[in-house]
């Protein structure tokens, strides 16, 4: 897979990085006085001791908040892009599952898994001045279970243990956990300002403890911060500001970028990013998605219900074909379900290639010699057009005539939610524990009832989320269970693709646990 030099992974350290939110994709506040033309130097202050340059604003194209960003309980998915530069959580997680202090210093699991005790970071401040502390952190974090966010459904009370301590006590445990810990479930905003202002304030203007302070939110334009003085990790942040800016037309964007009026741009690979990379801007790419065709296989009268039906579609498609076609160097064809990070991931498994013959023999034993109709229903924004219509051709090449059909993103909901005949193209998303994933598809919000969960999948999924950590064999059991079944068809590993302006350095794109997360106030400008 092409990588540049510039998105080589790094070697993390414990301390000094700052650590940032997730949560999986307008209103308005006015603009106090903030102005960001081009990206500049602040006169006066010097590099740092390993050259590191301050001042400048940097400009990131991201996507714009659906819901709320000030309010960790009520961000909803790619919302937390807009919050990255100010909101922090407890701990920081990487690709590979590494747990780092951020407001955390450190943490423990008692020995019963009853428990998770955090010891709290001192010195820190709140935008508002005030101070982090045990207190707050218990507020925000009981106010992540008053909301009934998802993993807080396993907790049965929080509680302070002294001035800097807060405990978890647990319903039951679950390792999961350190992902949502990682991200909006324990970032905490100022109680204070909460307090004082109220909820409607706070919602669209995030008061909290990272290395930039809000200035302003214009709603489809831009979100606006700017350094803040009192950030306690030492020296930093380098930049004088950073701005979001919510870009759509892809055109738009290219230009902007190539006048030199945005610094960051990122997207799923594909024909933009290998020209921008043509024309000398700096990449950073990695595995973000596998395009799964997921099929009705739990509608009783769906041919797609018997498994030759499902593995005669791994057979009737030229994975490699489409990842060349439309992935420009940035997809890789892929027959598991697991990312090669995953300890789930089968080093020794192949898998059924690409064999049309193969495919008509199957329908033909299913009882299907002649084909059968169905329907093709892409993800909108996320999985390529052209990609769809070639797997179509590869189905029509053995007798399944796929309508496709291309709905907008409310009606493609209704079929993940409530139904849907035929097969779904949709991206099975990384994250750096297996379980995550496993949960997020078949068990979390996600639903896709129309899919058939293989027999015994949930005994294997909740005998793996019990031990402290990620069992490699539990795992792989859980993987393997799922291929022998069938249960989705995966045609293509997709990255999560940044490009820079050549003076922007150290922002940390893709080097932590989900895409939205990137590292601000490591981030800075060369003249």
């Amino acid at each position: 897979m092409a990588r540049s030099q510039y998105s080589k992974r790094s070697t993390f350290v414990k301390k000094g990085v700052t650590c940032f939110v997730i949560g999986v994709i307008s209103l308005f506040f006015a603009d106090v006085g903030w102005t960001a033309g081009p990206s500049t130097r602040a006169p006066g202050k010097a590099p740092d001791a390993v050259g590191r340059q301050y001042g400048g604003i940097l400009r990131v194209v991201d996507a714009a908040p659906g819901s709320p960003f000030g309010v960790p309980w009520e961000i909803i998915g790619v919302s937390t892009c807009s919050a990255v530069p100010a909101l922090e959580s407890l701990i920081r997680m990487d690709r590979q599952s590494n747990m780092l202090p951020c407001l955390a210093e450190s943490w423990k699991v008692a020995p019963d898994q009853k428990s998770i005790t955090f010891n709290i970071k001192k010195g820190v401040k709140f935008h508002d001045g005030t101070d982090l502390n045990a207190e707050a952190v218990r507020f925000n974090l009981q106010a992540q279970m008053d909301a009934k966010i998802g993993d807080t459904m396993k907790w049965a009370s929080v509680e302070t243990v002294g001035d800097y301590t807060v405990r978890i006590i647990l319903k039951a445990y679950d390792n999961r956990l350190f992902v949502s810990f990682a991200g909006n479930l324990s970032s905490i905003i100022s109680p204070t300002w909460l307090q004082k202002n109220g909820i409607d304030a706070a919602r669209w203007h995030p008061v909290v403890t990272g290395p930039f302070e809000f200035v302003s939110y214009e709603r489809d334009v831009a979100t606006k911060y700017k350094r803040f003085k009192d950030y306690w990790d030492e020296g930093k942040p380098y930049l004088d500001g950073v701005e979001i800016r919510y870009m759509r037309d892809i055109q738009t964007i290219k230009a902007s970028l190539l006048a030199n009026e945005i610094d960051v741009f990122g997207a799923d690979g594909g024909e933009l990013i290998a020209e921008l990379v043509s024309k000398g801007f700096k990449e950073v790419s990695e595995d973000n998605g596998i395009a799964m065709l997921f099929p009705d296989s739990a509608n009783p009268d769906s041919p797609l219900a018997n498994k030759q039906v499902r593995e005669a579609l791994a057979y009737a498609i030229d994975r490699e074909a489409v990842a060349k076609a439309r992935g420009f160097g940035y997809w890789q064809q892929t027959n598991q379900f697991a990312f090669p990070e995953h300890s789930a991931y089968l080093k020794d498994y192949i898998g059924p290639m690409y064999d049309p013959a193969k495919a008509k023999q199957l329908l033909a034993k299913a009882g299907y010699p002649n084909g059968f109709k169905t329907k093709l229903i892409p993800q909108p924004f996320i999985v390529d057009r052209d990609a769809t219509l070639a797997i179509q051709g590869f189905l029509a090449a053995v007798g399944i005539q796929a309508d496709a059909e291309f709905p907008d993103i409310s009606r493609y909901r209704e079929y993940q939610t409530k139904g849907w005949r035929g097969l779904l193209i949709h991206p099975w998303g990384f994250f750096p524990n297996y379980n995550q994933i496993i949960g997020f598809y078949f068990y979390g919000s996600q639903q896709f009832i129309s899919m058939q969960r293989p027999p015994g999948l949930e005994k294997l999924f909740n005998e793996s989320i019990e031990t402290i950590g990620p069992d490699i064999k539990k795992v792989q059991a859980i993987h393997r269970l799922l291929i022998e079944h069938q249960t989705v068809i995966p045609v293509y590993r997709h990255t999560r693709n940044y490009v820079f302006q050549k003076n922007v350095h150290d922002t940390g794109h893709m080097k932590w646990f989900a895409w939205p997360i990137w590292s601000p106030g490591e981030a800075w400008l060369s003249k």
